[in-house]
C-alpha cells in the first residue's frame, strides 16, 4: 500500500503479520518519522505497531519491519489489511 511517501507491505507468517514500511524523504533537510500502523483481518484481530525513522537524510529512504500482532491472538490474518493510523515527519530545523 502506498500513501504519499510511505510505502507499506504486510506479509503473513506463522507468528503475526511482517510489516515492513519505507519512507522517501523529499524535505531538503534531515526528517524524522513517526507512522503508526494498523494490521487487521476485518473480523476482530487487530494489531498494531508505532515505528519511529530517525534522521533520515534529504533524498534517502527509511526503512523499518517488524512482526506485528501473534497467533494467541488467534489466526494470523491470511489476506491482511493495512491501516496507516499516523504518518507525522518531523524536519529539522537550521
Amino acid at each position: 500500500m502506498e500513501y504519499g511517501d510511505l510505502v507499506v507491505r504486510a506479509t503473513p507468517e506463522s507468528i503475526g503479520v511482517r510489516t515492513e514500511i519505507e519512507v522517501a524523504n523529499t524535505y531538503e533537510r534531515d526528517a524524522t518519522y513517526s507512522v503508526q500502523i494498523s494490521i487487521a483481518d476485518g473480523e476482530g484481530w487487530t494489531a498494531y505497531n508505532r515505528f519511529w525513522l530517525q534522521d533520515v537524510p534529504p533524498g534517502k529512504t527509511g526503512r523499518d519491519d517488524a512482526v506485528i500482532g501473534s497467533k494467541d491472538m488467534g489466526p494470523v490474518p491470511q489476506i491482511p489489511k493495512i491501516y496507516v493510523d499516523e504518518f507525522t515527519p518531523v524536519v529539522d530545523r537550521e
